[in-house]
């Protein structure tokens, strides 16, 4: 990835609160819409169809953002796919290919909900979807591409134990094999948008440092599912933001009302609090 995004701007279309935009409406999800250098794409979907209402409530048209890339698995990035399909025609769904495997959440003295992808494989693509599953990093755009696995360094960011994978007859902690961001390299550092960062935020940037060759950071984006951390791993998660010095954090969706408190105060105006609306450019 040698090329440079000239021009960006990320606009969130579905998130848990609402930051700006008439009739704009916050749903428990997150979809983001990237546009740089004339081009554009999601990453991720929301829980519903709210993001496409709402980008048509902000002026924007997803007509041409032909590519979609899904962080990972969950209902609430995924949800909106087969509204997206129906009213806006085929798109190339990127992805890894642990994408389908059965995903769950449990809690003690209730039985395991569902919460993975709402279409198999074959469904999506009857309905118009081109899969591009891999393993490995994808490009995206000039500039831009995912990040692959995420490995998992950090000795403080843990997974909840609560999110469980399907696999054969058996149920297993889900390690999040799936996980994945998107790295956007530009002339003043690069921009990571992050879904829910459930293998960890600082992993997930010292994975785009790594993969990259760029030491700067100039914005990470998105869920960084610090609203179920410990106040170890909230602590020293600020710390590494500093250290890495991340020019901008634009948190939101599994953040949390009190981890985003905390970042703000701690980061002060490197630090934004995201929602429905909000537009982040360079």
């Amino acid at each position: 990835m040698t090329d440079r995004v000239r021009h960006l701007t990320v606009t969130i279309l579905a998130d848990d609160c609402v930051s700006f935009g008439d009739g704009v409406l916050a749903e428990h999800g997150l979809s983001l819409l990237a546009e740089a250098d004339g081009s554009s794409f999601l990453f991720d979907v929301g829980e519903s169809g709210v993001f496409m209402g709402n980008a048509a409530r902000l002026g924007l048209d997803l007509a041409p953002a032909r590519k979609v890339v899904l962080s990972h698995a969950h209902y609430d990035h995924t949800g909106g796919l087969d509204l997206l399909l129906a009213a806006q025609g085929p798109r190339e769904l990127i992805g890894h290919p642990d994408l389908f495997r059965p995903k769950y959440v449990r809690r003690r003295g209730k039985q395991p909900r569902q919460i993975g992808l709402r279409r198999g494989r074959e469904e999506l693509v009857r309905q118009g979807a081109v899969l591009r599953l891999s393993s490995e990093p994808q490009d995206l755009l000039p500039g831009i591409s995912t990040t692959g696995p995420i490995p998992r360094t950090t000795d403080f960011e843990t997974i909840p134990s609560h999110f469980a994978v399907k696999c054969g007859e058996r149920m297993r902690k889900d390690q999040f094999t799936e996980e994945q961001g998107v790295i956007v390299r530009t002339r003043k550092g690069l921009v990571v948008l992050v879904g829910c960062s459930h293998r960890g935020v600082v992993n997930t940037l010292l994975h785009a440092i790594q993969i990259t060759g760029e030491e700067r950071v100039h914005a990470l984006i998105g869920g960084t599912h610090l609203g179920p951390a410990s106040e170890d791993q909230l602590e020293k998660t600020i710390d590494e933001l500093r250290r890495l010095r991340v020019a901008h954090v634009v948190a939101c969706h599994c953040t949390g009302f009190q981890a985003a408190a905390r970042l703000a105060a701690a980061l002060g105006s490197c630090f934004s609090f995201g929602g429905v609306g909000y537009r982040f450019s360079l």
